[in-house]
């Protein structure tokens, strides 16, 4: 089963998102993950203050959440098969 994946991000402006995003379609998962703007998502921007996170974009797979680009925190989670990251 493929993981569930959703990127909060501040908008198209972002380039720490460009670059979750083209990791992960680079990675497989092109089309398998959601994007929530959160200036469009007043409720969910709250939310993931209140849990400490200051930056964009916040990455949550399978219900972990995690903040920036962070090759490891991906690797980690979704895997470091090397036919993987090849």
């Amino acid at each position: 089963m493929s993981p569930s994946i959703t990127v909060y991000s501040t908008g198209p402006s972002c380039q720490p998102c460009k670059a979750v995003y083209r990791w992960l379609d680079k990675h497989g998962f092109k089309g398998a993950y959601s994007v929530v703007i959160t200036p469009e998502n007043p409720e969910i921007a709250a939310e993931l203050k209140a849990q400490g996170f200051l930056q964009s974009p916040v990455v949550e797979i399978d219900g972990f959440r995690f903040g920036g680009f962070d090759t490891d925190e991906l690797l980690r989670i979704l895997g470091s098969d090397p036919a993987f990251i090849a």
